[in-house]
């Protein structure tokens, strides 16, 4: 339904499980990719591998259009290090680390205690703030990152880096 060209609402991400090529695949990414409001193109997470086809399928257009294809490996590991230490950082002081293992009821602990830190960082935070768009952003300033860190992951999953900081 999303390739029929029907008024679909925006989308911001696709997930490519299925082999796709020609013209199936760039109209799917064109669905994606398109700007609407502040939101300034798409996210294609490709779980299959289709890199190829797409470059085969772009080989109908211009050379500008061919170079811009994919993204760097390395540039996305960067970012996603870049954003997995920024929230890292957010939980300075805080040993979330015991989280990550032992039983479910430990876990919950670390989790619950993990989000009052979070809460009460956003809460200090917002109350430095005078202006209310100001004390807005310091209670999003968590979930804005985590986010970021999200899509950075997304596109850097299969790196080895990706890997060792998966379950943190």
């Amino acid at each position: 339904m999303w390739l029929t060209g029907f008024d679909a609402p925006s989308m911001h991400t696709m997930y490519v499980d299925k082999p796709m090529k020609g013209h199936g695949l760039m109209q799917a990414i064109a669905r994606v990719n398109r700007v609407f409001k502040d939101k300034p193109g798409g996210l294609i997470v490709d779980y299959i591998g289709i890199a190829q086809s797409l470059k085969n399928a772009l080989g109908n257009y211009s050379g500008g259009d061919r170079s811009k294809t994919g993204i760097n490996q390395a540039e996305a590991v960067a970012v996603m290090i870049e954003k997995y230490e920024i929230v890292k950082d957010m939980f300075f002081g805080f040993d979330y680390l015991a989280g990550l293992k032992g039983e479910a009821k430990d876990r919950l602990a670390v989790m619950a205690g993990a989000m009052e830190w979070i809460l009460e960082a956003q809460r200090k935070a917002a109350e430095k703030e005078t202006s209310a768009e100001a004390k807005k952003q310091a209670h999003k300033r968590y979930s804005d990152a985590v986010l970021n860190l999200s899509k950075a992951f997304a596109l850097a999953a299969s790196s080895d880096d990706a890997k060792a900081i998966r379950d943190e």
